[in-house]
């Protein structure tokens, strides 16, 4: 059953949380140039699908035609479709070619960063998500990170997580693991603050 603890008016500030670029530099237009499909890594459908709120989708149906319902191709997409809670949904967007900024999904701005917290569970910094590494231009280059950017998605997440249940929960689960899979590779663990 479809559920929205997110409203229009939470949509829109969220939106104003996450206007700033993440670095000084377009790294999507970077990134493309690397990938054999001519599109930067997170935006290829064949990598990464990306997940939405269901307020965020609909806010986003209202203002273009850019976000549709991504339809599961095989077993594994089925079965992530129905691990989502009832207020995320998997979506499929028209492509990096076509791409209309102001419209972008939230993955889409926070990409490849992702919320630390302090010991009391607020966010207190970011970390990089490893999924695409090596791929992603800015894993493992924190001096890439804008501050201003750091500053508006700690503004972010404390915004969804007290407005989202289980979402904080998730949050601090993935940050743990993360920090606990770099540790035992020798790899060093940023958060960017």
């Amino acid at each position: 059953m479809a559920k929205k603890y997110l409203s229009e008016k939470d949509i829109i500030t969220l939106l104003e949380f996450s206007r700033e670029e993440i670095a000084d530099f377009d790294c999507g237009a970077q990134c493309s140039k690397r990938n054999r499909n001519k599109v930067p890594y997170c935006c290829d459908i064949d990598k990464v699908i990306p997940v939405l709120y269901r307020a965020e989708f609909d806010y986003f149906s209202k203002r273009s035609k850019m976000w549709r319902e991504f339809k599961p191709r095989n077993k594994a997409e089925r079965e992530m479709a129905e691990e989502l809670e009832g207020y995320n949904m998997l979506a499929k967007c028209k492509g990096a070619a076509k791409c209309e900024r102001e419209n972008r999904g939230f993955v889409c701005r926070n990409f490849p960063t992702y919320p630390y917290f302090n010991k009391s569970g607020r966010v207190v910094g970011l970390f990089f998500s490893r999924t695409l590494n090596p791929n992603c231009l800015l894993i493992d280059k924190p001096e890439l990170i804008r501050k201003k950017y750091i500053r508006s998605q700690v503004k972010f997440w404390n915004y969804i997580f007290e407005r989202v249940p289980g979402e904080r929960e998730f949050h601090i689960k993935f940050a743990k693991t993360a920090e606990k899979r770099m540790k035992s590779i020798g790899k060093e663990f940023f958060v960017m603050r």
